[in-house]
């Protein structure tokens, strides 16, 4: 297995870091997607099948790593369960930029991610910060602190925030979709009437937050019922966790 993830390693470097493969076993048959990374949303590639146009030379690299990774990635696969091939290639942190944790709202709509600048948000301290209606669409936040931050009617397609602190952040009707939240910290959050289609909770930590009537999918839902950490009660709006997902007990 060793081999054959860096064989689709090698695949993404080259790419250039234009898309990743996310392959899905839950038996059989296999289901894969293709999304840009988080780096191919700050240039004008963004977009994936099922939310807007897809630039050619993105569709080509899509294309590419999909076979590659079907062909390397899956033969003695677990059962089940969720891997992104390859993990995206980022930049370094620039510590020297003073006004990096300072988020600005695209001024190019949301619908692709699209900005003239990379958001860095990385490892910055945006806790209690209030986004409401920002646009941080596209944004890399792994390990950043927002806890209890205000992110209602925000934007925040594609953000990449690994092991992100988010612990009693306000979600409420904010576009949240393609989002990968593996390994954050969710407790406590609101995600009330949000649109969280396509994104990624990998060991999140979900407990006490409140999905009432956020849009999930079914596909979603599935895998967030199983997370072990999905129970207790918001403590702000007092819904019980696994029943605002719809989960059966």
């Amino acid at each position: 297995m060793k081999d054959r993830m860096t064989s689709v390693e090698s695949m993404q470097a080259s790419l250039g870091g234009l898309s990743f493969v996310q392959l899905v076993s839950v038996g059989k048959p296999i289901r894969a997607r293709c999304m840009a990374s988080p780096l191919c949303s700050t240039g004008h590639f963004g977009g994936d099948s099922q939310h807007g146009p897809v630039h050619p030379l993105l569709s080509a690299s899509c294309g590419a790593a999909l076979g590659l990774a079907l062909i390397l990635g899956t033969s003695g696969w677990p059962g089940a369960g969720v891997m992104a091939l390859p993990v995206p290639k980022l930049p370094p942190i620039n510590l020297k930029d003073v006004n990096r944790c300072n988020p600005v709202s695209s001024a190019m709509g949301q619908a692709n991610a699209a900005r003239d600048k990379l958001l860095d948000l990385r490892l910055c301290d945006l806790h209690k910060r209030d986004l409401s209606g920002y646009d941080i669409s596209g944004a890399l936040m792994e390990e950043a602190n927002l806890e209890g931050a205000n992110l209602t009617d925000a934007q925040m397609s594609k953000a990449y925030a690994p092991k992100t602190n988010f612990r009693g952040a306000v979600f409420t009707n904010a576009v949240v979709d393609r989002v990968t939240f593996d390994g954050a910290d969710l407790t406590g959050a609101i995600f009330t009437n949000a649109v969280l289609s396509d994104s990624s909770f990998e060991d999140a930590n979900l407990e006490n937050v409140d999905f009432t009537d956020a849009y999930v999918g079914d596909f979603l839902q599935k895998s967030l019922c199983k997370n072990p950490t999905l129970q207790g009660e918001n403590p702000v709006t007092g819904e019980p966790t696994r029943e605002s997902l719809g989960c059966r007990r």
